[in-house]
């Protein structure tokens, strides 16, 4: 059935998901009734019937670890809520009263799901851990005394497999091998549009200040294919497929390898800038995971 309704949160749709101009005609749908709840006003916000204001981390319960440590810390929120604005949690509450869902897991407060979060008898590090014990040092370190996995590993050996039984009866290669990309156009460069070092994805784009770090949105070019396209360093390049278009400025050197292209960062919308780069990214999903080939599409490029 087509999708009549969106409740948006946490993401920038229209920027950040692949073939942006397909999902920007969707969001324009005149059937289609679209929520954002938001911090910022984002592009998506902008094609949304309606915009709820969303608290920030400074004013929400919340609880946060690493990917670099084995501390975990309680967030407690150090300003008061800005106007009318609501965390996730909260408006996911109200909608489930006004909805008359009774499930309680639809009505339990933050402080209920932290503390069923560290109620996780399989997780023997987090013994000593739990909401009290956090309110009171704000923040504390599990105990890790053994190993991730001592002895056996989880695979059907045990062991570390380079040969692996289970990917060849997920119907992959058993081996690590090498599949060429799938061909959905017939231009030359394999196209990467990364991340930068001063946003993450969509967010502080919209921020002077980081805006200034990065200075501007480049395309990164082999000198080599620079040369057999007339393009030189510093100068703005067009870069196009059957899905869109985006004009970049040419940063050209031995950074990337000859055949390939590279942006970097997600830049939000300006009045007459083409730099929309995920409108070149294709919508195909990936042979394993199901996830997007954000870096997997192909596309031309030439001088401007």
């Amino acid at each position: 059935p087509p999708i009549r309704s969106l409740f948006i949160y946490g993401t920038n749709p229209a920027v950040v998901a692949p073939e942006a101009n397909k999902v920007r005609q969707g969001l324009l749908r005149e059937d289609l009734f679209t929520v954002v709840h938001d911090l910022f006003l984002t592009e998506t916000a902008a094609y949304a019937d309606i915009v709820l204001p969303a608290t920030s981390a400074f004013e929400n319960t919340d609880f946060y670890t690493s990917y670099w440590h084995h501390y975990i810390q309680l967030q407690q929120p150090v300003i008061e809520r800005y106007g009318e604005s609501k965390s996730n949690t909260e408006v996911f509450r109200l909608l489930a009263e006004a909805m008359g869902f009774t499930d309680q897991e639809l009505k339990d407060s933050d402080e209920e799901l932290i503390r069923q979060a560290l109620d996780h008898p399989d997780n023997p590090h987090l013994a000593e851990i739990d909401y009290d014990a956090l309110a009171k040092h704000s923040f504390m370190k599990a105990k890790r005394e053994k190993p991730l996995f001592p002895g056996e590993l989880p695979t059907p050996s045990g062991k570390i497999e380079l040969y692996s039984e289970q990917m060849k009866q997920d119907g992959f290669p058993a081996l690590p091998t090498y599949t060429p990309l799938v061909t959905d156009n017939e231009h030359p460069f394999m196209y990467v549009p990364g991340p930068n070092h001063n946003f993450l994805n969509s967010t502080f784009s919209n921020n002077e200040k980081h805006i200034k770090l990065e200075k501007t949105p480049k395309l990164f070019i082999n000198t080599k294919d620079a040369e057999e396209h007339g393009i030189v360093d510093g100068a703005p390049v067009r870069i196009w497929n059957s899905r869109g278009e985006c004009q970049l400025t040419a940063a050209v050197g031995e950074q990337v390898l000859p055949g390939v292209v590279v942006s970097q960062g997600l830049w939000a919308d300006e009045q007459g800038k083409k730099q929309l780069v995920n409108a070149l990214t294709p919508d195909r999903l990936s042979d394993m995971g199901g996830g997007a080939t954000f870096f997997s599409g192909r596309v031309q490029i030439e001088k401007v």
